[in-house]
């Protein structure tokens, strides 16, 4: 019953990727690296904009991110595997239960390392909606990569009664994609400096959602979103069409 549910999971996600079209922006600016490609970074998303970021980013970018070793965490990280992306197993403690958060924040840094990818809610898993915790920070600092802050929004979506409002697209909408400037995250950090990078990841985000999200059609359009005048996206679009397929990353 269950592998039904997996594979039925599957196929939806599969069918409403192939139906909507995808506008990239700012990708010119990711970190480049000596051989050509795009080095390792992690992207900075809210925990609400992940669905739309896991069909954006299938068939363009293979990434790495953090799934926690749950029921509802394994079927989610079933259908990851499957659109060609790498889960790191694993969340935050929750009262005195760890569910594998340090083992997944070790392995998402070694993925970091070697360029892949990663992309991290950083509000996640449960909240606060809208606040950004330490954890993608320490990863930067530990893999030497910067951050990436990535708005990803639905022309048309639902709004889910969860803790973040979670946007689901809807069949046949445009979903645009947002790069913004990277932060650099030296590897001589110091702990005391985190709050500051936390601002600034903060500040990226509700600016990308203030200049970008309030155009998009949905039940829920900027909720929670701080003010924001620009989002320093690098310049540079492309615009795929239903189901289109770009280079993929490592």
């Amino acid at each position: 019953m269950r592998a039904l549910l997996y594979l039925l999971l599957l196929q939806l996600m599969r069918l409403l990727r192939a139906s909507c079209r995808y506008r990239i922006h700012g990708e010119a600016g990711l970190p480049p690296r000596t051989d050509g490609l795009r080095g390792g970074f992690v992207m900075a998303l809210w925990h609400q904009n992940l669905l739309a970021a896991l069909l954006a980013e299938t068939g363009r970018r293979s990434f790495s991110t953090m799934i926690s070793r749950s029921r509802d965490g394994d079927a989610i990280a079933h259908v990851v595997v499957k659109l060609g992306h790498h889960p790191a197993r694993g969340s935050s403690r929750r009262g005195q239960r760890d569910k594998g958060g340090r083992e997944a924040r070790d392995e998402m840094v070694e993925k970091l390392r070697t360029g892949y990818p990663g992309a991290v809610t950083v509000d996640g898993p449960q909240g606060p909606a809208y606040e950004v915790k330490f954890g993608v920070i320490d990863m930067a600092v530990k893999a030497g990569v910067p951050i990436v802050p990535y708005f990803v929004i639905a022309s048309r979506y639902w709004s889910l009664p969860s803790w973040d409002r979670l946007r689901l697209p809807k069949p046949f909408a445009r979903i645009d994609v947002y790069y913004a400037e990277p932060i650099a995250v030296p590897a001589a950090t110091a702990r005391e400096d985190y709050p500051a990078l936390q601002a600034r990841i903060k500040a990226a985000l509700d600016a990308l959602e203030a200049r970008y999200g309030s155009g998009a059609g949905g039940a829920d359009n900027a909720s929670g979103g701080g003010p924001g005048a620009g989002a320093g996206v690098p310049p540079g679009e492309a615009e795929q069409g239903p189901g289109a397929t770009g280079a993929t990353g490592r």
